[in-house]
């Protein structure tokens, strides 16, 4: 288990994720912008979770297109 750990206004935050998600959410979080070792605001988060949210539809509707393409093959 890895440490996630951030600070949003004032609040530090820390959770214990397995090792390779806490890897994943890291780089992540560090490619959107949040810094993990200063104060961020709240708003860097929102932008974090919506850059993934974007992720999640695209990759919904490419499967979905697969499964009818597969349907229809």
């Amino acid at each position: 288990m890895k440490s996630v750990a951030l600070t949003v206004s004032g609040n530090r935050y820390e959770i214990k994720l397995d090792d390779e998600f806490a890897d994943f959410v890291n780089a992540d979080l560090k490619e959107a912008g949040v810094n993990l070792n200063t104060d961020n605001k709240a708003d860097k988060l929102l932008k974090a979770y919506l850059r993934l949210a974007k992720q999640v539809t695209s990759h919904e509707n490419e499967m979905e297109l697969l499964v009818e393409t597969l349907d229809n093959w």
